[in-house]
């Protein structure tokens, strides 16, 4: 859950999105897209490996496995449309590249306005997505901790305890 965030934190900010080649921009998408997908096929992996244990180990199958294994399932959908938000904003960059190093002709400054709007708004959508599989994770992880945490011990009581029979040995005559 943290490593999804992390993404999400190193993502441009449509502030730091600028047309010049060296802008780096591409570079934060490379490795954004790299890190990702290394997280949603640990997703993957992690779903497909504890069905595979429950069918071989059912009786090992405990209820906070499933839960857990749910829990890992459902960020799957926001992990994927961030990276299919990131795909979008390689598409985006690529425009922008081929924009920045044709001759200006006609439009070609709204051109390229409209195509860093659009940039932003995939790095943006990708964001919130990643942030969104974040906090769903860590709510998932917190709701799982809770129902696996012990109940607290009872109170003690306060009952006196008898006390135990005074023999004679010790006393002195």
């Amino acid at each position: 859950m943290n490593e999804l965030a992390g993404i999400a934190d190193r993502l441009p900010l449509s502030t730091q999105i600028h047309p010049e080649p060296r802008s780096g921009t591409g570079e934060d998408l490379e490795d954004a897209i790299r890190d990702l997908t290394r997280r949603f096929t640990y997703l993957a992996y992690t779903v497909a490996t504890r069905d595979r244990q429950a069918q071989r180990y059912p009786h090992r199958y405990t209820p906070q496995l499933r839960e857990g294994t749910a829990a890992l399932a459902r960020a799957a959908t926001p992990t994927g449309r961030a990276l299919a938000a990131l795909g979008e904003a390689v598409t985006a960059a690529g425009r922008l590249h081929h924009l920045t190093h044709s001759p200006p002709g006609t439009g070609y400054t709204g051109d390229l306005q409209h195509t860093r709007t659009v940039l932003a708004d995939h790095i943006t959508q990708a964001r919130t997505q990643l942030f969104a599989a974040a906090r769903q994770l860590r709510a998932d992880a917190h709701r799982l901790l809770a129902t696996q945490t012990p109940p607290a011990p009872a109170a003690l009581t306060t009952r006196p305890v008898a006390a135990a029979p005074s023999s004679p040995r010790g006393r002195s005559r």
